[in-house]
């Protein structure tokens, strides 16, 4: 079965920078819907047609702690999630051949190996490892994972959504690994850290139809707003 993707592979990070903001990423995709915590549609937009710069975060120390934790934490998932192969290609970016304007760079592409998965999928299923590192000192800011069971946080939930419609893959597991730096004498010096495992499933209507209306809201913010070249309000309405 053919791909729904090209793979544009590059040799350097700066050339994948590049080719990277000529697409909407999955990073992207909160920005567009609305869910964002960090980025409006308008500053995306000012990112995107070149009037400002995206800030450069790689060098603040959680995003290093990020960095190095992320060949860790996808070694981890798969001792401990051990139904897949996983393969990593950091400076790849595959393409929607159906919405070129939609690109994805993966933190891993697992593939199933094994049929007594607990999901049902079958053997030589494709889909999607989403890595998540980040930080938290009290416990509502673990809300956002461990409120509800099987609960996402809206802001990367719509990520995996666009790595399913670029790929035209079968899921998304989405591995979160928090910490909490020491700070009470119970700690001993030593941090907590909180590990979450999160599957969004494409066989679910549900997530079809957010999916399609994903799609819908990236290509009116690329139609109407990059390519028209006007500025949108903070959230972009079909």
């Amino acid at each position: 079965m053919a791909e729904a993707f090209v793979r544009m592979s590059f040799d350097s990070r700066e050339d994948w920078l590049l080719e990277r903001n000529r697409h909407l990423q999955a990073s992207d995709s909160a920005s567009v819907d609305g869910s964002s915590p960090w980025k409006s549609a308008a500053e995306l937009y000012d990112e995107k047609t070149g009037i400002f710069p995206a800030e450069d975060i790689s060098g603040k120390p959680y995003v290093q702690y990020g960095i190095k934790m992320e060949p860790v934490a996808r070694e981890a998932f798969m001792l401990d999630v051990p139904y897949f192969s996983i393969e990593y290609h950091q400076y790849d970016i595959l393409v929607s051949k159906a919405r070129p304007f939609m690109g994805a760079t993966l933190d891993g592409e697992l593939t199933v190996t094994s049929s007594m998965n607990p999901w049902g999928f079958p053997v030589a299923a494709r889909g999607i490892y989403e890595g998540k590192t980040g930080g938290w000192t009290k416990q509502q800011h673990l809300y956002s994972w461990d409120g509800t069971e099987n609960y996402i946080p809206p802001h990367y939930y719509v990520q995996g959504l666009h790595q399913l419609s670029v790929t035209g893959w079968d899921f998304v597991i989405f591995a979160a690994r928090l910490k909490r730096e020491p700070f009470r004498d119970e700690d001993q010096g030593f941090p907590e850290i909180r590990t979450f495992y999160r599957i969004v499933d494409r066989r679910s209507r549900a997530v079809q139809e957010d999916i399609r209306l994903l799609e819908e809201e990236e290509e009116t913010f690329w139609n109407k707003c990059i390519l028209a070249r006007k500025r949108p309000p903070r959230r972009v309405a079909i």
